[in-house]
């Protein structure tokens, strides 16, 4: 129990001790891929697009139903001013007077069959009276109530589109074009956050290098002044010459100072690339080291032909521009429909009203004012717009490519030219130092050799900043950015 006891408070102080440690000390080291991870993920611009792919996506669904039947109820509740009626009293009035008369000259003839007189027209009329008296009650009133006062109706109606001349087809073909378009944007888009971020990534480590290379330097020169007071308080070489090297360390400082302040501004940079805070606490520990490419330019441009998202966005366009050509050519077209109904209130339905019912109907337009004309031609003129914007677009982005390729080899050659002259200017500072602590050389030879020396150390850098930022341009208009991931890690 006692062991434990110990084990527990141990378990609990070094909570407590880690509770205690800084939060920046948990600072990740931050490295290229990490970078690019966090811009995808966080990019603001890169959620709108995916927002936008989701809406395409769903009208594309919305597209499909098209062909579908359409099914709906309509209900209504109505009150009239009162009930609807039929009124044929006037045919029920002729019938009974016809058929009092005939039944008088019935009575009057069955007289003369039994040897009696016939009835006199007085008789007749008196007899029609009494007969019409007694039809009037027997036969009904002619008044047919066909539609009450208050009536509801609530009817089930289906509509089956069959030929529309090719628009549901051609409306489905452009909400499926919309959405693979969304899609590239999106891509379109990923490739441009990763390209900055990449950017803003290299501008920090080249930044990082930078200042490592003034410090170095300015410890350098700090050594070479201290060398130059030993010497001067020794009597051995002028006051000039301390001032000298007094002045070269006072720029060497101011040197150090505005690439710190470069550094930082390029730090705030990428956080704003990876959507984090500017206050968070960020180590990118890598350096700037070559890694070359074997592949030609035509390599470059074909792979650009193949993958390049404005290019694959530009031939979606093309085809919604076919769709839209064929929607507006079904308007010279038959349109062909089925329909059906069926009323679930029949007990309030009118003898002339049918409870179901079932039909086709087809339309074709005559004559519209040469609208359907004029909306085909202009369907007609986007379709050649949308050629010339990919003849254009194709001839740029060879020219993107072919500029991108050319700054990558510049740059390189002129790292590998600085190589020999870095090498160069290390042995002359070397010899420099030596002859000035053997009283031969001059304070000034010193500083000129290390400022030369720090002077294509950074130009070095500079060229392999430029070097990779001309690759991944080179990269982003093939399509393939991420391809600089590769190549950056290739020599680690």
């Amino acid at each position: 129990m006692h062991k434990n006891s110990k084990t527990k408070k141990l378990v609990f102080l070094s909570l407590l001790g880690i509770l205690a440690i800084p939060i920046n000390l948990f600072s990740q080291v931050l490295t290229l891929e990490n970078a690019v991870e966090l811009a995808l993920r966080n990019n603001e611009k890169i959620k709108q697009f995916e927002e936008r792919t989701y809406q395409k996506k769903y009208q594309d669904m919305e597209a499909w139903g098209n062909f579908m039947p359409s099914i709906g109820i309509e209900g209504s509740y109505t009150h009239l001013n009162e009930n609807m009626n039929i009124d044929l009293s006037p045919i029920r009035d002729v019938m009974i007077t016809l058929q009092g008369k005939t039944q008088a000259e019935l009575a009057s003839m069955g007289n003369v069959l039994q040897g009696k007189a016939p009835y006199s027209q007085a008789q007749k009329d008196l007899y029609t009276q009494a007969a019409m008296s007694q039809l009037n009650q027997l036969i009904p009133p002619f008044v047919e109530t066909f539609k009450k006062q208050n009536y509801r109706t609530a009817t089930i109606v289906g509509i089956q589109p069959i030929f529309l001349g090719g628009k549901l087809m051609a409306a489905k073909d452009f909400a499926s074009e919309e959405r693979q378009s969304s899609e590239i944007e999106l891509q379109k888009t990923r490739n441009e956050v990763l390209q900055e971020a990449v950017n803003n990534y290299l501008s920090t480590v080249l930044m990082q290098n930078v200042v490592k290379t003034r410090k170095d330097v300015l410890e350098g020169i700090n050594k070479h002044k201290n060398d130059a007071q030993k010497l001067y308080n020794e009597g051995l070489i002028a006051n000039y010459h301390l001032l000298r090297a007094e002045v070269a360390v006072a720029d060497a400082e101011r040197n150090l100072s505005d690439d710190l302040n470069k550094l930082e501004l390029a730090e705030i940079a990428l956080k704003n690339t990876l959507g984090i805070p500017e206050d968070s606490q960020i180590n990118v520990s890598d350096t700037l080291i070559y890694s070359g490419i074997s592949d030609s330019l035509n390599t470059f441009l074909n792979l650009a032909n193949q993958n390049q998202p404005i290019l694959r966005l530009i031939e979606m366009k093309k085809e919604a521009a076919n769709s839209k050509y064929v929607a507006e050519r079904a308007g010279f077209l038959p349109t062909i429909a089925a329909f059906g109904k069926y009323e679930m209130y029949p007990e309030y339905l009118s003898s002339l009203e049918p409870r179901w019912a079932v039909g086709v109907q087809v339309k074709f337009n005559l004559f519209n004012g040469m609208k359907d004309y004029a909306k085909l031609q202009n369907a007609v003129h986007i379709e050649r717009e949308v050629q010339y914007v990919e003849a254009d677009a194709k001839r740029k982005i060879g020219l993107w490519v072919n500029k991108s390729y050319r700054d990558v080899v510049n740059a390189r050659t002129r790292y590998e030219k600085l190589g020999k002259t870095i090498d160069l200017a290390k042995e002359s500072l070397r010899l420099n130092e030596k002859r000035f602590i053997s009283g031969m050389g001059t304070s000034l030879e010193v500083i000129d050799a290390q400022l030369s020396l720090e002077r294509n150390q950074i130009e070095s850098l500079n060229s392999l900043y430029e070097y990779y930022k001309s690759l991944t341009d080179l990269f982003v208009a093939t399509g393939n950015p991420q391809d600089i991931l590769r190549i950056w890690h290739k020599e680690k």
